[in-house]
């Protein structure tokens, strides 16, 4: 299982970010990214800045949060679901669409598991009840 300091480690690399840049990002001193790196396990305090610093939404920081505290040691994994961080993320994106745009996202979900699984099963346009 991978450690919060290689998550951190990895997430830098990614971002093209040096302790200085996370310590910007997140609001943490070079000093307490350093230590995460090497082993150290954060506070869930630093760990809320950690997510915030790397997330873009609420949603998304939750979800991080919840991951970097399994990686931190200080709680178990939960089942997969509303807590992985590709569905807050989602959900944090559509959370200012319009009922048109979510019409049209939920369509195109529709599309998505028809792909995967096979013909939808056809529904009533908005309004209308089926018979």
């Amino acid at each position: 299982m991978q450690t919060i300091g290689q998550w951190l480690e990895e997430n830098m690399k990614r971002g093209k970010l040096s302790a200085s840049g996370v310590a910007a990002k997140t609001g943490l001193n070079r000093f307490t990214i350093t230590n995460i790196i090497q082993g150290t396990t954060p506070t869930p305090e630093s760990i809320g800045k950690l997510a915030a610093g790397f997330a873009d939404g609420p949603n998304e920081i939750q979800a991080l949060t919840d991951h970097l505290l399994v990686l931190a040691g200080y709680r178990t994994e939960r089942p997969e679901g509303d807590a992985s961080e590709e569905m807050a993320r989602l959900r944090d994106k559509v959370s200012g669409f319009s009922d048109a745009q979510l019409i049209i996202m939920t369509e195109f979900a529709d599309f998505l598991i028809e792909i995967k699984s096979g013909p939808r099963k056809e529904r009533n346009p908005p309004g209308e009840s089926e018979s």
